[in-house]
């Protein structure tokens, strides 16, 4: 074997003992992000089941209306101000 491929399988085998090292530190520190992650994920495949299956919300408004339909009906309002209010200021963020 001649002096440079020598050195370069050497510095072959350096770096690829670097590289265990940086993937191991890299599993620890993503093993503090695991709970967050975990969380994000089970939000996520609850919107998507949502999505699937819209007439899920049916049965809690329709539970609502028929215990207590003022009380529907001060969330149909205050509902109605939190859409324009994010309306608004997505228009705003749009502008700048």
């Amino acid at each position: 074997m001649n002096v440079k491929a020598d050195a370069l399988m050497r510095k072959r085998n350096t770096l690829v003992a670097q590289i265990g090292i940086e993937r191991d530190a890299l599993a620890q520190q993503g093993a503090a992000l695991r709970p967050a992650a975990q969380m994000i994920d089970k939000v996520n495949a609850g919107i998507r089941f949502i999505n699937r299956h819209p007439g899920v919300l049916l049965l809690p408004i329709t539970i609502l209306a028929l215990w207590r339909p003022r009380r529907l009906f001060a969330y149909a309002v205050s509902g109605i101000g939190l859409w324009r209010l994010v309306q608004r200021g997505r228009h705003r963020l749009r502008r700048y």
